[in-house]
């Protein structure tokens, strides 16, 4: 269906080795995953591999896909910052390698989520949470989670960067709330 062989190299050329050994992380996690919930593990592992294509571009590059698709200018704001990467890499996807909406839609919620989030959805959200080099309790905790209930850990993922970010005074994403409450 795909040349995820391809893909993978071509990804590889374009973000930075760190990103890259994230991105085969989390595509594993996700094929993991989506074996568990008996969903395709190619379109989740492809998923994996993509999610963060647009995560190490400049602003100029964002602004021309911004652009190019008529997306929100809002995107371009510094609260944005650590999201904007998502949209856009849904689209980049999208057009670059002509996936279809199941992966699009899988990477561009893969940030604050969605309450209109499918299964797919859900597992490279929790796959990226979980496709970490240095795990640690809590980041265990939520892959033990995913694999007994996604929704539960989607939850508890949500519950805990909520407290970390008021902690720290800042704002949790009012789509992020959105999914927490529809939980």
């Amino acid at each position: 269906m795909y040349d995820i062989k391809q893909i993978q190299r071509e990804i590889k050329e374009k973000i930075s080795e760190f990103r890259y050994e994230h991105s085969i992380r989390v595509a594993e996690e996700a094929k993991e995953l989506a074996k568990h919930y008996k969903i395709n593990e190619e379109k989740a592992y492809l998923a994996g591999i993509i999610h963060d294509i647009a995560k190490e571009f400049s602003n100029e590059e964002n602004e021309k896909w911004i652009e190019k698709y008529n997306m929100p200018k809002e995107l371009l704001e510094p609260e944005y910052r650590n999201i904007i990467h998502s949209d856009i890499g849904a689209v980049v996807a999208k057009e670059k390698y002509h996936l279809d909406d199941e992966i699009c839609n899988g990477i561009k919620y893969h940030t604050i989520g969605d309450v209109s989030m499918t299964l797919f959805d859900k597992i490279i959200f929790i796959a990226d949470k979980i496709g970490r080099k240095n795990n640690n309790l809590e980041i265990e905790q939520i892959k033990e989670l995913a694999y007994q209930n996604i929704d539960e850990a989607l939850k508890f993922y949500l519950i805990k960067r909520r407290e970390k970010l008021e902690s720290k005074g800042e704002s949790f994403h009012p789509k992020a709330l959105e999914l927490l409450n529809s939980l």
